[in-house]
């Protein structure tokens, strides 16, 4: 089980490369992915979890268009990741774009993943935020809520 905890400000370097903290690096391994994701962030998916995605998929019949489908629209927007000799890491255009991104991002530990997001995404996100509200959804977590 991984234990993604924490945040990272970070910046976009001229030819949209990031790195990704050393923290971070040590749990995701050598063969990781970047996937569009919910609210206009990017996931970060050690290879063990991209696997239980596509194992909880069961097995979904070739004749069932609309999972099939489904399926075909998420690995499309998957992408293998490849790290320079710098250990830097080129952030495709069409995620930057889907995550709104300009220079400025946010890495933050989401358990099993990580999630990119834009800096100024990120801070409208967390302003405000109840964390006695916060503490009663992860309570229902536990609970099936």
């Amino acid at each position: 089980m991984y234990s993604f905890n924490g945040r990272f400000n970070n910046r976009l370097d001229d030819k949209n490369r990031i790195r990704i903290p050393a923290k971070f690096k040590a749990e995701l391994g050598a063969d990781y992915k970047l996937a569009f994701a919910p609210g206009g962030c990017i996931f970060v998916l050690p290879q063990s979890e991209y696997r239980k995605i596509l194992d909880s998929f069961g097995e979904a019949s070739i004749f069932d268009v609309e999972k099939q489908e489904a399926i075909a629209q998420f690995t499309g927007m998957v992408y293998d990741v490849t790290e320079d000799n710098q250990g830097r890491i080129l952030l495709p255009a069409e995620l930057k774009e889907h995550a709104g991104i300009d220079k400025e991002i946010v890495i933050t530990g989401a358990a099993s993943y990580l999630r990119i997001e834009s800096a100024e995404k990120f801070a409208k996100r967390t302003a405000g935020v109840n964390m006695a509200d916060v503490f009663a959804r992860l309570n229902a977590i536990g609970k099936g809520e």
